[in-house]
């Protein structure tokens, strides 16, 4: 699969949420999500300490930047906290 590019399918397929109702997402969320995809990509098992070293964002700012991406269709978990995986979720399903 070939990483998402801001001005690919994540960053259209997010904005398709203002029509919702929902606001629409800053460049650096945009920025920080399409970091986030590419690095789960690369390494599908990668741990939410690592994601915020090579991302360069905050724990927080993690988590709420994978919350949203889950509640958008972009990502999902399987497993648990420490055998689980992420699961990169194909939008025209």
């Amino acid at each position: 699969m070939p990483e998402f590019g801001i001005k690919d399918g994540i960053k259209d397929g997010i904005k398709d949420g203002i029509k919702d109702g929902v606001k629409e997402l800053t460049e650096r969320q945009t920025v920080s999500q399409t970091v986030i995809l590419n690095l789960i990509r690369q390494d599908e098992t990668i741990t939410s300490s690592v994601l915020t070293q090579k991302a360069g964002i905050s724990q927080r700012t993690l988590m709420r930047e994978l919350a949203t991406l889950q509640e958008k269709g972009f990502l999902a978990r399987e497993g648990g906290r420490k055998e689980g995986k992420w699961v990169i979720l194909d939008k025209k399903e």
